[in-house]
């Protein structure tokens, strides 16, 4: 994938300043970029922490990306999905029920544009049979031209990677990789 050979290769701006949940969600995130799977496979002490933080149950040793949103969504006394599903990626994105107004943006349901993203944001990922993968908006790039979406976006996620470099990471992507956007701020 393009976007993973860019990992933090670029100079990080300064994180946010400031009061607000986007600025405490992109903090906290922020802190935990020492997490690393010691094992592979989504196993180690530091991914047991974002799991249980989250409201997981390591014991399964689920995709973490979601638990990782959730325990910073907790950290900071901030929502997170209803339906007890916070660890399933495609859970950030509901198009029923009390959250459906969350969602501004799924590109399989043809539902608003990628010209709303924001800081702050949950961006999903569809790697071929839905949203399989969830983070944080945490700097937009540049865009093509006023009034339009970015080119791309940095955003701050668990389960980034493979095998033991898999973590929490700071990672960009282009737009076009973006199938889901979420305001649970």
């Amino acid at each position: 994938m393009l976007a993973v050979s860019f990992q933090l290769c670029a100079q990080p701006t300064p994180l946010p300043r400031g009061g607000g949940a986007a600025t405490c969600t992109l903090n906290f995130l922020a802190s935990l970029l020492w997490v690393r799977e010691s094992q592979g496979y989504n196993a180690g002490p530091g991914v047991a922490l974002l799991v249980k933080g989250g409201g997981g149950n390591y014991a399964t040793r689920p995709e973490y990306c979601g638990f990782t949103q959730a325990y910073a969504q907790r950290h900071c006394g901030l929502p997170i999905p209803r339906n007890g599903m916070q660890g399933a990626a495609n859970a950030w994105f509901p198009l029923t029920g009390p959250d459906a107004w969350r969602t501004v943006f799924q590109r399989a349901a043809g539902r608003g544009s990628i010209d709303s993203i924001r800081v702050g944001q949950k961006a999903g990922f569809d790697y071929g049979a839905g949203i399989h993968h969830v983070g944080a908006v945490a700097e937009l790039g540049r865009a093509v031209r006023a009034g339009r979406a970015p080119r791309s976006v940095w955003t701050w996620a668990g389960n980034e990677g493979t095998s033991t470099a898999a973590g929490v990471k700071r990672t960009l992507y282009p737009i076009g990789a973006i199938d889901g956007l979420a305001n649970w701020n």
